[in-house]
């Protein structure tokens, strides 16, 4: 099981993607999110399965079930932010790439900056699973 188990962990940890969750597509179309996932994020599918009447969003899972990724969108399909939900798995390494990459501002939150716009990433832990969310910071 050991030898199943540990490969499969350090590629979900080598998958990590940059930016918690994928790159910072805040700002961009719907069509042109999908485009780059293809590309850029080859160990995610877009589940056709999501459908939700109240939120515009595209839903992103993996093979394995332990991360699951959701960008949220404006009426004219513009992305507004994203959710990464992850198996408690990746969370150390996960917490080192946030340590890593950016500026911790409080206990669990990051900020950066991307083109000249900041942005608030926040860990929050559930019982089963812990989500990675990246807003526009709106104290700019």
């Amino acid at each position: 099981m050991m030898k199943v188990l540990a490969p499969t962990l350090l590629l979900c940890c080598l998958a990590f993607p940059g930016k918690a969750g994928g790159q910072n597509y805040i700002g961009l179309h719907k069509e042109q999110v999908r485009d780059t996932m293809r590309t850029d994020r080859q160990d995610l599918f877009e589940d056709p399965a999501a459908r939700n009447t109240v939120y515009n969003m595209v839903k992103y899972i993996d093979n394995m079930g332990i991360q699951t990724l959701y960008y949220y969108f404006s009426k004219e399909d513009t992305c507004l932010y994203s959710k990464w939900i992850c198996d408690y798995s990746m969370l150390n390494k996960v917490i080192a790439d946030l340590n890593e990459k950016y500026e911790q501002s409080a206990e669990e939150s990051w900020m950066y900056t991307d083109d000249g716009k900041r942005y608030l990433i926040t860990l929050t832990t559930g019982e089963w699973f812990f989500t990675i969310t990246t807003k526009p910071d709106k104290r700019e």
